[in-house]
């Protein structure tokens, strides 16, 4: 039995868990209102075509799943903490969790259609395989889909959830490469800025098998992404 993997499946099997409470408690429907407003009341509204929403809905998780799970034990269950000193744009992940000496990394994201980018591969490699080296990680993608319509129960336009998804990195077999975007902050081109992608069907074809799934071989993984040029 892969200790490691059975911490992973039991990490995955709890945050899914608690995001699913959390949105049944709202309908899976959230209202987006500043004062008494819906900022979504007006169809030609300036919200549903930005990256606004998503940064809202990433910080409604973060902050209901620490909530959620405050007062947890880290033995039947799970606790989650919000990174604190420092925003989620200089890190590859939004929160984490101490479980059983292994530090799982939460990224959390949204998905309207097809959001399959995770971070920079220079943070992911800062954050997995420089920082505490020795420490074993676990990098887990926690995705909500969504939606904008009109509410069922009572008819205002709202984000609508339709599913949550949750993979851990260290299930993909990257041995045959990886997928990046090419995005670039500094004048000078670092193909190691780019954000790492990982579609559907990249994630359904490179299965590691669960006896070959460890900290170590995905610390590999991303030393050779960062060092491709």
């Amino acid at each position: 039995m892969n200790t490691y993997y059975e911490k992973i499946k039991f990490v995955k099997t709890k945050v899914v868990s608690y995001l699913n409470e959390i949105y049944k408690v709202y309908g899976n429907e959230l209202l987006l209102r500043l004062e008494e407003y819906n900022l979504l009341q007006n169809k030609n509204n300036c919200i549903e075509s930005s990256t606004a929403t998503g940064f809202i809905i990433e910080e409604f998780v973060v902050s209901k799943l620490e909530t959620y799970s405050l007062s947890h034990n880290n033995i039947d269950d799970i606790c989650i903490k919000r990174i604190e000193c420092h925003g989620t744009q200089t890190t590859s992940y939004d929160c984490c969790i101490n479980y059983q000496d292994v530090f799982f990394m939460i990224n959390v994201k949204v998905d309207k259609g097809n959001n399959n980018a995770i971070s920079a591969i220079n943070i992911l490699h800062n954050d997995y395989v420089l920082t505490r080296p020795n420490q074993e990680k676990s990098f887990l993608v926690l995705k909500t889909k969504y939606t904008f319509g009109a509410s069922k129960r009572s008819n205002e336009r709202k984000i609508l959830v339709k599913g949550i998804s949750i993979y851990a990195l260290e299930e993909i077999d990257f041995s045959i490469g990886h997928k990046q975007d090419h995005r670039n902050w500094s004048e000078q081109f670092n193909p190691a800025s780019g954000r790492l992608q990982v579609t559907k069907r990249f994630m359904e074809n490179n299965k590691l098998n669960e006896d070959e799934i460890s900290y170590n071989k995905t610390k590999q993984f991303i030393e050779k992404m960062y060092n491709a040029r």
